[in-house]
This record gives C-alpha cells, structure tokens and sequence, in this order.
C-alpha cells in the first residue's frame, strides 16, 4: 500500500505553537479482545471532553473499528479514503455534542487492518495537516502485538493496559507488554482493571501481572485503577452513548471520572506545541534514533 497521497508537510503548523500547552497522546490498548477496551477509550475521551479539555479520539483499531458505533456516529468517510488519498483527515473528524472530536476508522476492511510499520507511520504523519489546538489526543489501538499497535504505542506518552480479571486476558496482556518492552524498547505502561468487582479485585488484578513480570526489571508498570461492572454501561452500549453520559452517577461513570482526574494530572510533555504534531515528532524522534521515547 503506498500513502504517497497524505500529505505530511510538517511546516504547517501555526507560529505561536510555543505559547500552547503540549499535547497529552494516551494509547489505550490491550492484549486480548473483550476486555472493554474501546469502552474504556470513548468514555474516557467523552469525560475528559465535558470536564472542558479539549479531546480528540483516534479510532486506531483500524481493521475492526467500532468507535464511532459506541457514540451513534454515522461517519461518511474514514481512515480509509484518508489512505486511498480521497481526502485529508481534517475532513473526516467528527464532533459531538459535547465538543469531542472522533477521528473514525472502518470495520472490516482487510486492507486497514493488515497496514505494516511503514504505512501506519504514513498515517501517523498524516496528523501533521490538522490545525486544532488540543490538550489530549486518546487513541484507540487494536489489541494484541501487531506492528501498527507498536506503532502507535511508540508514538504515545502514556499507554494504558486494559485488563480483566481472567486468566486469558493476564496472560495476554503481560506477553503484550514482554513484547513491546522487548522489541520496541517501550517500558512504561498503566495498568487498568476492567469489569471488576471492586477495589480490591483491581489491585488483584495489578499484583498477578506484576508478580508475573518481576524478574524483567525493563518495565515500569503503575496502578491506573480499577472500573467496576455495572449494568448501567452495559445499558450505554446499547444505547450507543457515553455511560458518563447516559448514567453519569452510576459506579462505572464514577470510577470513569476518577481516572479522566488522573489522566489530568499525569506529568505533561514539554517537546511540542499543543497540536496533533507532538503525536507526529515522537514516532519521527523513535524512527531517527531508534531508542525508547521518554516523556
């Protein structure tokens, strides 16, 4: 697949990029499918948005997207015809009501989802022609250890690890991060407790990946929390909106909120500018050097 269509002129940028805050890039990911890990990113992108931050979300689970299906979106166009070259992703991002804006991928398209390293960086560049001042960019990657999950983790500042309590979804998850600490040299992940039952199963949940990991002294893993089960956002998914929309006082909104705080008060990068560009420096930093990004 050749992306000699998406333009990645990186000079057009605006000139008073140094008197904006930069951009906070979150992949969210996971080792195994079912683990809720989109829910995870829409609601957290959707909480991060009302509480007045400016937020984008990059449906990154290219091949197999449903982002746009868990908000009631009906995009015309996606990350498809943005490869094909049939038309700039400034074109395809959408924005609910609540000021979010969705940059959507296609499901089932074998072409998206067998993109190598070189054409997702082709795609990543191609966030260098937005022009939106933000303060944080979540992106959705597909689960597992293919080339554009690594990809896309390289080029993030935090990545958050969806995990459930399963043997599974644990055992998945640690050979994710072994791989990407390994060979893409990425040693900081969060951990997220899903569709737990309270706090201390989360903590749970943490100490066997942990224990697990304990003699690889490359990784640092930390406690992003934990979300619990709850019906109400069973109830949400259905409805194809935000839970901390539809419930916002339910126990999986509540616990969503907590770690839109946290994600707030993560350490920020100080590389870029407040564009999508910072997302574009890091994986062209990591492509040059062939080292680990650090924030």
């Amino acid at each position: 697949m050749q992306l000699a269509d998406v333009k990645l002129d990186l000079s057009s940028a605006p000139a008073d990029d140094s008197r904006r805050e930069p951009v906070q890039v979150i992949a969210v990911t996971g080792g195994k499918g079912g683990t809720g890990k989109t829910s995870i990113s829409v609601n957290l992108a959707h909480g991060l948005a009302r509480s007045g931050r400016r937020t984008m979300l990059l449906d990154a689970d290219l091949g197999m997207a449903n982002v746009d299906v868990l908000l009631g979106l009906s995009p015309q166009r996606t990350l498809f015809d943005v490869v094909n070259g049939e038309c700039r992703l400034e074109q395809i991002i959408m924005t609910t009501a609540d000021g979010l804006m969705v940059v959507p991928a296609a499901s089932g398209v074998r072409q998206l989802a067998q993109l190598g390293t070189r054409e997702c960086a082709g795609l990543v560049r191609a966030f260098s022609d937005l022009d939106r001042p933000l303060d944080t960019l979540i992106v959705d990657t597909a689960t597992g250890i293919s080339e554009c999950v690594a990809s896309f983790c390289r080029a993030a500042t935090e990545i958050i690890v969806v995990v459930c309590n399963e043997p599974a979804s644990i055992r998945d998850s640690i050979a994710q991060i072994e791989m990407l600490s390994a060979d893409y040299g990425i040693h900081r992940f969060r951990i997220l407790a899903n569709m737990v039952a309270g706090a201390r199963e989360g903590k749970v949940v943490f100490r066997k990946i942990v224990a697990t990991l304990a003699d690889d002294h490359r990784q640092v893993l930390s406690y992003a929390g934990y979300i619990p089960r709850d019906q109400h956002l069973l109830e949400a998914i259905a409805g194809r909106i935000s839970v901390v929309s539809a419930f916002p006082r339910s126990r999986a909104a509540m616990a969503l909120a907590n770690l839109a705080r946290q994600v707030i008060s993560w350490p920020q990068p100080v590389q870029a500018g407040g564009h999508v560009e910072f997302f574009v420096e890091r994986l062209i930093q990591n492509e040059n050097s062939g080292k680990e990004v650090t924030s």
